[in-house]
This record gives C-alpha cells, structure tokens and sequence, in this order.
C-alpha cells in the first residue's frame, strides 16, 4: 500500500465531520471520491495530505506514519503532491516556475532535463504556450490546469487532487483524468481525485462514494 488512513475521525466543535474512515491506496491506480458538498470528502483528503490533523485515527504514507505526536512528518509529506480546489499556484512565479518551485526551495539546482519535462507536462495540459505567465494572467481553468501538471512533475508517490476538472469543459476535464491515470499507471503512484463530477469516471481503476463523513 502507498497510502493507508486507518479509523479517521474529525470534528468541529460537536459536530463530528468524519466518522471513522478507513482508506486504502495501492501504488499504480486512480481512485475517484464522490460525494456531495459537505459530505467530508475535502476534510479526508486534507488529513491525507498533511493539512489537517485529524481529531483521531493514523495515516500513513509508504508505511510511514505522517503524523507524529500530533505534527505532520515532513518526510512523509514530501511523498505527497496535493492540487487544491482553488489552485495552489505561487502568485508572483511564472507558470513554469510553479512547477520549477519545489526543486529550487529544495536546493536542486534545475537544469534544462528539468525544464524540458516541465514543459511536456504543460503541453499535456495545453500550457506549453502560457509557461512565461504569471496566476494572474490565467484563466480559472488554466490555473487548475497548471497547478494538476506542477504536482505531476513532482513525481510524488502519492497525488491528492480536490476538484480538478470542475472549472473545466467535458473534454479537458476528461483529459486531465487521462494524465492523472497516466502517471498512476506509469510512475506507479497513488492517485486519489476528490469530485462529484461523474463525466470521467470511467478513467478511474476504482469509485468511491462517501456521504456524512461514511465511505459507502
């Protein structure tokens, strides 16, 4: 297993958000999370991911244990790439940067293999000609699509994307399913996409459903 969250608990307040999940990822596969708003879907990949500490219950990330004493393993987490539903992308980088962004604040120094495999996963998305743009300059659209080729070129084991196709039309969101699967497949990742947009999910290897805070 790549991912493992076992007995996955959260709440605010008293209202309990997640009720005891319990999620397995298998390396070389895409799984699709369906569930409604407000059905816990976000709050689960979040937790897997290591933005949210749960109230209870353990993720762990290539057998390792990504919360530690209440605080995230910054090791563990390097292993994940996430694609946040309103974009994850640095403002004041360029597209291609944003890519670039986890080598340079590692201390990698990027050179041309890099910035050629960086630009291959923007012409996937159809960004190639948008590398030297800033956030800004994007459309909502281009945005989510730039920031699903930047945790991509991570090569990060496992993938977490909220939303990804839903500010996109049927045929680029089918497309940015296809890469997603692609690298699952090819680099033998995890790949888990949160949505409730049901147009792609034939890509997926598996469907889930979650609804108030229960896997189906």
């Amino acid at each position: 297993m790549t991912a493992v969250l076992h007995d996955i608990r959260h709440g605010y307040g008293d209202v309990e958000v997640l009720h005891g999940v319990d999620l397995s990822l298998t390396a070389g596969e895409l799984v699709a999370l369906l569930g409604p708003s407000g059905s816990g879907k976000t709050t689960l990949l979040a937790i897997a991911g290591g933005l949210l500490t749960p109230t209870a219950g353990a993720v762990h990330i290539n057998e390792s244990p990504l919360y530690v004493n209440g605080k995230v393993d910054r090791k563990a987490a390097g292993d994940t790439a996430y694609v946040l539903q309103a974009s994850s992308l640095i403002g004041f980088l360029t597209v291609m940067d944003n890519l670039l962004v986890r080598d340079i604040t590692a201390g990698k120094r990027t050179g041309s293999a890099d910035r050629k495999r960086a630009r291959e996963l923007l012409d996937a998305v159809d960004l190639a000609a948008k590398a030297d743009r800033y956030p800004a300059q994007l459309s909502g659209g281009e945005r989510q699509r730039a920031a699903v080729a930047a945790a991509l070129y991570t090569q990060a084991s496992v993938i977490l994307a909220d939303e990804p196709t839903a500010a996109l039309d049927r045929e680029r969101g089918r497309a940015v399913m296809a890469l997603l699967a692609e690298h699952a497949h090819r680099r033998d990742a995890a790949v888990l996409v949160c949505t409730h947009d049901e147009r792609a999910l034939d890509l997926a290897d598996r469907v889930l459903r979650i609804e108030d805070g229960r896997l189906g």
